[in-house]
């Protein structure tokens, strides 16, 4: 009987214990349907505060804008990751996320490295990537850890190239997969504006049919495996190349404002289209205004190959090249002679060379570019020949001499051996008159007054070791003192 009892006893306490719970749960129910509500409630009313943000505010166009260039700069930053963007301003908040996510221009930048391990994601995200551009010009940047990315990936980026704004394949491979997954590619071109391809020697490349391509840089280049329209290019970047190729591209090329050739080889190259167009004379390259020619040898026989021509517009010149005998400087200063003339020339620099056998050279080469205000010399250790800042020379840096050299230089910097110890009074000298006693006021290269204008910064950096005496010391102290960004120093 007592057991009988306990059973039924139990059974109440369950029961009971039961429909506590359930009232609870009916409870904690409606507490958490309340909840939700006030969650809702809390939302809307962010989204109403975030409505009355400055950048919510503006009107669409302008908002666009402002997204589109935050995503490029992202999109340049070393430190974003790639394929990052805009997903990165898609997180900040729910309003972004919604206008990143519907605004088809923000995805118009795409940059992808492929490490093998990512492929198959890396062209999920690209399909899905791609299909919110809405059609509109795109900007691809493509590197890759391997030579051989997919294929299907490359397939899917030919696929769209009636949308390629710029594009930059940083392998070989990956540009002639790109223009062999899509038969007709170059008839697609129509919006490229800006290329950056390794090439693969032997094989061809047709830019021909880009109407609006005006930036074109060619790694691994031959002349005779690339079509370009040359006559409509602003921008242009070569490397390797010939002195044929160079002289034939700029005088198909009127338009050419910057313009770039490395590793240059001083023979004519292998496949020369026409020989008879090589020596077909062209005056003037009327827009130039950047010039930057790195050699990887000089043969006296190419020395001609920018004679005659003029530069009125050039502004900037940067040459590298060894100049190890006689006949190399005499290479170097006739392809400087055209520069005399070019009146706006600012800028010239002289890099990763060995140093001139004698300053006569270096003298001469001056002597051409007297409009220069930027000035900056760069011969490496342990070059051979002459000490730098010779009496000859600095004589011709200074007032007392009749025919000034550089009247118009305003920043100076030179890294290389010298003669500075034995110089060093007549270096004060020049620096003293061409800050302190110069005459002020500018004056053009061919002003007959010769006045010359201030000195604003020097930086010397000597491969050999010198000495200056208190009294100089005391003089170049008081130099930077009145303002002289002045900088001597030896490499140890």
């Amino acid at each position: 009987m007592p057991e009988h009892l306990d059973h039924s006893e139990n059974a109440k306490t369950k029961t009971s214990l039961l429909l506590q719970i359930a009232a609870l749960e009916s409870e904690i129910a409606q507490t958490q349907a309340v909840l939700l509500k006030q969650q809702e409630e809390r939302r809307r009313l962010h989204s109403q505060l975030n409505s009355l943000s400055p950048i919510n505010q503006l009107p669409a166009e302008i908002k666009t804008e402002i997204f589109h260039r935050t995503v490029c700069l992202l999109a340049s930053s070393k430190e974003t990751d790639d394929g990052e963007t805009p997903f990165f301003l898609g997180k900040i908040c729910r309003s972004f996320r919604y206008f990143v996510w519907s605004t088809p221009i923000l995805w118009t930048t795409i940059r992808l490295c492929l490490p093998k391990a990512s492929y198959e994601a890396q062209t999920d995200l690209l399909r899905d990537w791609l299909s919110r551009t809405a059609n509109h010009p795109i900007s691809i940047s493509l590197d890759t850890v391997i030579s051989h990315p997919p294929v299907e990936l490359l397939a899917l980026l030919a696929s769209v190239s009636p949308q390629w704004k710029e594009v930059r394949f940083s392998n070989p491979y990956i540009t002639n997969r790109c223009f062999d997954a899509s038969p007709g590619i170059e008839n697609s071109l129509r919006l490229l504006t800006a290329a950056t391809v390794y090439l693969t020697f032997g094989r061809k490349l047709d830019l021909s049919m880009a109407p609006q391509l005006s930036v074109l840089h060619l790694k691994d280049f031959c002349l005779s495996n690339v079509l370009a329209p040359w006559h409509q290019l602003r921008e242009l970047s070569i490397e390797p190349c010939a002195m044929d190729e160079i002289r034939l591209i700029l005088s198909n090329a009127p338009q050419i404002i910057c313009c770039t050739f490395k590793q240059i080889d001083s023979e004519v190259s292998e496949d020369l289209l026409d020989i008879d167009l090589l020596y077909q004379p062209f005056s003037v390259l009327e827009r130039l205004e950047y010039l930057e020619l790195d050699f990887a040898w000089l043969d006296f026989e190419w020395s001609w190959f920018l004679e005659q021509v003029k530069f009125p517009s050039l502004r900037e010149v940067s040459l590298a090249g060894p100049c190890d005998s006689t006949t190399e400087e005499t290479f170097l200063l006739q392809v400087v002679k055209p520069f005399r003339f070019s009146k706006l020339l600012e800028k010239f620099t002289l890099h990763n060379t060995n140093k001139p056998s004698n300053n006569r050279f270096l003298t001469q080469v001056l002597e051409n570019i007297p409009s220069v205000k930027v000035l900056s010399l760069d011969f490496r250790k342990g070059s051979s020949g002459d000490q730098f800042f010779s009496e000859e020379l600095l004589q011709r840096l200074y007032s007392p001499h009749a025919d000034i050299l550089l009247p118009n230089l305003q920043h100076f910097s030179y890294r290389g051996p010298t003669s500075l110890t034995e110089h060093m009074h007549l270096f004060r000298d020049v620096l003293v008159y061409r800050f302190r006693q110069c005459n002020l006021r500018f004056v053009g290269v061919d002003s007959e007054q010769g006045a010359v204008s201030r000195i604003r910064s020097v930086n010397v950096m000597s491969f050999s070791h010198f000495a200056i005496n208190p009294e100089i010391q005391e003089e170049l102290d008081s130099l930077r003192r009145d303002g002289l960004d002045l900088s001597i120093t030896h490499h140890t």
